[in-house]
This record gives C-alpha cells, sequence and structure tokens, in this order.
C-alpha cells in the first residue's frame, strides 16, 4: 500500500511537483534541507513545463522522449542566451535525481546533461541558419499568420542588429528609431549580458532592413501600452517560457531555423562581409584565402556584438582564415 492515499505520482501525492518534493525527502533521508529545496525548486519548474506543454501532472506519464524534449527546449533557451549553460544542467539533474526518487530506478533519465546544453562550440563550423532574407521574409509571414506578431518583430530585431532575444525584448524601439534618424545607429543598452550595464555604449549600424524591423517594432509596442515589447503587466518570462517567444520555436524548425541565437550569428557573418569585404571563414566553409585586417575586423564586430574579447567572434563567424 502506498504511503499516500493515491496511486498518482507513484503513491507520493496527487500533485506531481509536490509528490516530487516528498520523494526528495525519502532519498534524502529527511536531512540535508538545502539540497532537497534546491532539487525541489528546479523540479517545479519541470513540472510547469509538461503541465502547460503535454498537460501531465502524473510522473507516471513521464517517458524518455518527454524528457528529452525538456532537455531540447533547454538546449534552445541556453543557445538565445536566455538561460545560462550550468543552471540549464541542474535543471536537467534535478528531473533525473527526482524521477530516480519517484519511480525507485533509473530507467528514464538523461545520462550526460552537457550533450545536451554544454558549452557552445568556441569556433563556429556551420554557417548560421537565417543568412537568406527570404528565408527570414517567409519566417516572419508565417509568424505573423499565426498571430505571433511580437516573435515576428523580434525575429527582424536579431537578424537586422545581431541583437540577443533579451535585448530585443527589452529595448525602448521608439528610442531606437530616434537615433536611427539621427545618427544611423542605435545604442544596445537594456538587457546587455556580461556586466557591461546601461552606461556602457554599444552603437549598431541601420540598415534598411533595420529601419523596417524598427518601424514595425514601434507599432507593435505602441499596441502593447508599454515602452518595450512586454506588455505592462508582463514579465519577461511570461513572454518567452509561456508566451509567444516559446510558441514561435516551433515555426522556426519548420523553417530549418535553430533558434533565436542563429539569426544574431547570421547577421555577425553579414556584417563582417560589409567591414571586409570579404565572405565570413564559416560561410565559405574555412576556404577563406585570408583577410590582412582580419584581427581589425573582429574587433569591431566584437564591441557591436557586445563582447570585450575578440576570440568570442569565431563562434559567430567562424576561425580566423
Amino acid at each position: 500500500m502506498s504511503k499516500f492515499t493515491t496511486q498518482r505520482n507513484f503513491g507520493f501525492g496527487k500533485q506531481m511537483d509536490w509528490a516530487g518534493h516528498q520523494a526528495l525527502k525519502d532519498i534524502y533521508g529527511r536531512g540535508h534541507f538545502g539540497t532537497v529545496a534546491s532539487h525541489a525548486q528546479r523540479w517545479r519548474q519541470f513540472c510547469h513545463w509538461a503541465r502547460s506543454n503535454h498537460g501531465i501532472n502524473d510522473a507516471s506519464n513521464i517517458d524518455q522522449l518527454l524528457l528529452e524534449r525538456y532537455a531540447a527546449e533547454l538546449a534552445d533557451r541556453v543557445e538565445d542566451e536566455t538561460l545560462a549553460v550550468s543552471y540549464a544542467q541542474n535543471l536537467i539533474v534535478s528531473a533525473n535525481i527526482t524521477l530516480e526518487a519517484l519511480r525507485q530506478d533509473k530507467a528514464i533519465r538523461i545520462e550526460s546533461p552537457a550533450t545536451w546544453v554544454g558549452k557552445r562550440q568556441i569556433v563556429r563550423i556551420r554557417a548560421p541558419d537565417g543568412m537568406d532574407w527570404a528565408d527570414i521574409d517567409r519566417l516572419v509571414d508565417r509568424l505573423r499568420q499565426k498571430n505571433l506578431h511580437r516573435a515576428a518583430v523580434i525575429v527582424l530585431l536579431c537578424r537586422s542588429f545581431g541583437i540577443r532575444l533579451r535585448e530585443a525584448i527589452l529595448a525602448n524601439p521608439a528610442d531606437w528609431q530616434r537615433q536611427a534618424r539621427e545618427r544611423g545607429q542605435i545604442d544596445v543598452r537594456e538587457g546587455t549580458k556580461g556586466g557591461r550595464g546601461k552606461e556602457v555604449e554599444r552603437w549598431v549600424p541601420v540598415s534598411e532592413c533595420g529601419l523596417v524591423a524598427l518601424r514595425e517594432a514601434v507599432q507593435v509596442r505602441n499596441r502593447l501600452g508599454g515602452q518595450n515589447l512586454l506588455r505592462p503587466d508582463e514579465s519577461f518570462d511570461d513572454l518567452v517560457n509561456d508566451g509567444e517567444v516559446h510558441r514561435a520555436r516551433k515555426v522556426f524548425h519548420e523553417f530549418g531555423i535553430r533558434g533565436y541565437h542563429e539569426l544574431r550569428a547570421a547577421w555577425a557573418c553579414e556584417r563582417y562581409g560589409k567591414m571586409s569585404g570579404e565572405t565570413a571563414p564559416v560561410v565559405q566553409a574555412g576556404a577563406s584565402p585570408g583577410q590582412k585586417n582580419d584581427d581589425q575586423f573582429r574587433l569591431a564586430l566584437a564591441g557591436e556584438l557586445g563582447h570585450d574579447r575578440v576570440d568570442v567572434v569565431a563562434a559567430y563567424i567562424g576561425a580566423r582564415p
């Protein structure tokens, strides 16, 4: 007879997140309170994802495919720079441990979290998805057809300026539009990474495609009634993990684009070509004859991408020729 008056969640309780917490307490001998609390908090995130996306609230319905889908989703978020590699690995480890505690076996688990969400390659060896603007236009049209207008605007912003997903969402597009008119550049400060802070200038050139993206972003922002692409009562997490940004990923995959971060890399390759007059090394599959001022162009590109180290640029455009 089970410990609780239910057969759901292997007899640990009716709610999957609560049941996982009870199972964790059991395997840790009612001690190690900090460890149990950490695993339980991360397990709740898996439960929320499973319930919201697959309608699952009973751990006995979790199979290997579902767990791998979760790992793939985390990998997408790592790629888009909305989730740290270390935390993504922790989320998978906690799912493994809690499922083991509930099931009392290791039949369902991700053996190597790093294989799924490990560090991005230091040097890109594959041309980015989304290099062809015709593909971007078709993707944007499909997103609009599905009433994913904010996701469509984010695609245009990321591809036009090489910015991160977070930067596209949190920026005030009206400010950028004004800067574009005044000096042909935009200053990216909101949502930046690496401790740069809002006091560090980061000017990115504005192309014709960028002007179109800014115009549409302002229109969408005005309809939302806020200062950026979030509704006044909405959090970043609401939009990215539970809203349009999440739903749009399926459409991305229909067009062979892995994620928003690929658009950033596509912009970087395009931008390198405009600065240097040479195709980016990764697009030429390493066949570049060499660029005399390659280091100079990479340094400029690093600043526009929001990185302080020039070696990071190889993750976007490939190795030095």
